[in-house]
C-alpha cells in the first residue's frame, strides 16, 4: 500500500537537515544589499547603466547590472514581505534545487537511501555558497538542467521534454551569469551523446533523439539572446572571468582548499568520484565521463563552482555504486509517518517569522545584526547602527572611507543621501584602488592614501581591519564620532 517507507524517511532527514542549515546560517552584507538597491532602482525607473553608488568613480562609470532580474525579484519579495519574505525565498529556492538533485539521484541510482547520500554531500561542498544574493535564481535551473537531461539520455524523457531547457534559460540569463552553466550542460550531453552513438551504438540513443539534443542546444543559445545586452551578455561573463581584481583579490575565484569546510567535503567528493568509478557496479557512459571531466575541472578552478560540481556530478557517483534493483521493498509504517511530519515541523520551525520565536542560545543570536523584520538572518557584519548614525549626522559632501563589505549595506540604506568608497562590485573599481585599499586596511601609509582620495569620514570594522583600527585610535588627526562592539567611525579633524 502507498505511504511512507524507511527508506523514504532517509532522504526527507537529509532534506530536512540540509534545509534547516540554510535556515540558521548566518547571511554577510557583501552581496544581498546592493542588488537590493539594484532592484529598488530597475523598479522605480528601469535597469541602471552606470556606477552610481560609489563617489570614487564618476557617477556615469559604465556598469552592467546583468542579474537585473533576479535583483528585481528580490525587491518584489521585500515589498510584499519584507526581509523575511527575501529571507524564505531563499531557503524554498535552495530546498527546491537540492530537492531536484534528490529526484536525480534517485533517478539514476533506484534509491532513496543513496539519493540521500547524494544531496548530503552536495550540499555539505556548497556551505560557503548559500547566502542570500542572485545566484539564488541559479539553484532551481542547474537542477531542473541535470534533471531533464539525465532523464532524456537515459530514454525516460520525450524531446518534448528539452522545451524546458530554452522555456527557462529566457529567465535564467537575466538572473544570473551561472546560465553559462546550461549552456555547458547541453553540450556535454549532445557531444557525448553523439560520441556514444558513434563508438558504442547499443544501449545509445537514437540519431533523432541525438538530433533533438543538438536542437535544444541552439534553441537554448538563442533563448540567452532574451537579455537587454543581446550576444553582449557573453562579453560580460568573458570580462568578468578575466578581470584582474576579481581573479587576483576575491577568495571565491581562487582555488578551493581543504581549510574550509565546503573544500574539505570537495576533496572528500573527489576520493568518493574515484573509487565509485574505480569499482562501478554501472559503468559510467561517455557523457557522465566527460561530465564529471568538464565540472570537475571547473570546481578545482574556483569556489564557487563547487556548488555546480556536487548538484550535476553526484547523482552519478551513487548511480555507479547503486546495486541492482530489487522487486521487494520495505513496507510502510505509522511511525514513518511520525517521523517525516517531526522533519517537516523542525523545517518550519527555523523559516521566517516561527524562527525568532524558538529559544536559540545567546550566543547564537549574537552572530546576527539588529533588524526588526529578519532577526537571526543577517550576519553581525551588517553595520545596521553605524549606517543610522550616518544618516542623522553625515555632513553634506562627505566622503567615506569603509570597509568593502560595509559598501554593500551603505548602497542600500545611505544612497543617494551619501554614497561608499568601494563595495563588492569588484570589477567595477581598477584594480589600482582596490591595492590602496588593501594598504589603508592593512594601516599602511594609510594618511597619504586617504588624503590623496580627498577622504574626510572613515567607517571601519574592529574586527576585519585591526591594522587600521588601532592606528586610527592613536592618531590626533582623527577624531572618533561613533563607535560600537564592531565598528567605528571617524572624522578628518
Amino acid at each position: 500500500m502507498p505511504g511512507i517507507r524507511l527508506d523514504h524517511v532517509w532522504v526527507l532527514f537529509a532534506l530536512a537537515l540540509v534545509g534547516g542549515f540554510i535556515a540558521l546560517v548566518p547571511t554577510p552584507p557583501n552581496d544581498f544589499w546592493w542588488h537590493l538597491k539594484a532592484g529598488q532602482l530597475v523598479a522605480a525607473q528601469g535597469i541602471p547603466h552606470t556606477n552610481l553608488f560609489a563617489w570614487t568613480l564618476p557617477a556615469d562609470t559604465p556598469y552592467v547590472y546583468a542579474t537585473w532580474l533576479g535583483e528585481w525579484l528580490f525587491y518584489v519579495l521585500y515589498r510584499a514581505g519584507g526581509l523575511g519574505l527575501v529571507v524564505f525565498a531563499r531557503n524554498m529556492l535552495a530546498l527546491a534545487g537540492f530537492g531536484l538533485v534528490t529526484l536525480e539521484a534517485r533517478r539514476r541510482s533506484g534509491s532513496w537511501r543513496l539519493a540521500a547520500l547524494a544531496v548530503l554531500l552536495a550540499a555539505a561542498m556548497s556551505t560557503n555558497n548559500l547566502i542570500i544574493r542572485t545566484q539564488n535564481w541559479s539553484w532551481v535551473p542547474v537542477g531542473l538542467y541535470a534533471l531533464v537531461l539525465g532523464a532524456y539520455a537515459a530514454g525516460q524523457a520525450r524531446p518534448r521534454m528539452l522545451a524546458l531547457l530554452p522555456l527557462t534559460m529566457m529567465f535564467w540569463v537575466n538572473a544570473h551569469g551561472a546560465f553559462v552553466v546550461g549552456l555547458a550542460l547541453v553540450g556535454v550531453y549532445a557531444v557525448g551523446e553523439t560520441l556514444r552513438r558513434l563508438v558504442n551504438p547499443e544501449g545509445a540513443l537514437s540519431w533523432y533523439r541525438v538530433r533533438m539534443l543538438y536542437g535544444a542546444l541552439f534553441a537554448t543559445l538563442a533563448a540567452t539572446l532574451a537579455n537587454p545586452l543581446g550576444f553582449g551578455i557573453f562579453g560580460y561573463v568573458r570580462n568578468l572571468l578575466t578581470d584582474p581584481p576579481s581573479q587576483g583579490l576575491i577568495v571565491e575565484w581562487q582555488a578551493p582548499t581543504p581549510h574550509t569546510l565546503a573544500g574539505f567535503f570537495f576533496y572528500v567528493s573527489l576520493l568518493v568520484l574515484v573509487v565509485a568509478f574505480a569499482y562501478a557496479r554501472r559503468r559510467p557512459t561517455i557523457t557522465e565521463v566527460l561530465l564529471t571531466l568538464a565540472f570537475t575541472w571547473e570546481a578545482w578552478n574556483g569556489v564557487r563552482y563547487v556548488m555546480w560540481f556536487g548538484m550535476v556530478i553526484m547523482p552519478i557517483v551513487v548511480q555507479c555504486i547503486a546495486r541492482p534493483r530489487t522487486a521487494r521493498l520495505p513496507q510502510p509504517s505509522s511511525a514513518n509517518l511520525v517521523l517525516a511530519g517531526l522533519f517537516a515541523a523542525l523545517l518550519i520551525a527555523v523559516q521566517p517569522p516561527f524562527k525568532a520565536q524558538l529559544p536559540l542560545p545567546p550566543e547564537y543570536k549574537a552572530l546576527f545584526a539588529t533588524l526588526p523584520d529578519a532577526p537571526e538572518a543577517f550576519s553581525a557584519g551588517t553595520p545596521v547602527a553605524a549606517t543610522e548614525w550616518l544618516r542623522e549626522h553625515a555632513p553634506p559632501g562627505m566622503r567615506l572611507f569603509n570597509e568593502m563589505g560595509y559598501g554593500s549595506y551603505l548602497d542600500w540604506a545611505l544612497y543617494p543621501q551619501g554614497q561608499s568608497f568601494i563595495d563588492p562590485r569588484v570589477e567595477l573599481f581598477p584594480l589600482q584602488q582596490w591595492q590602496d585599499y588593501i594598504e589603508i586596511t592593512k594601516g599602511r601609509n594609510y594618511n597619504a592614501l586617504l588624503t590623496r582620495y580627498g577622504v574626510t569620514h572613515v567607517m571601519l570594522d574592529h574586527a576585519l581591519q585591526p591594522a587600521l583600527s588601532k592606528a586610527m585610535a592613536a592618531d590626533p588627526g582623527w577624531q572618533r564620532m561613533y563607535k560600537d562592539d564592531q565598528t567605528a567611525i571617524y572624522e578628518r579633524r
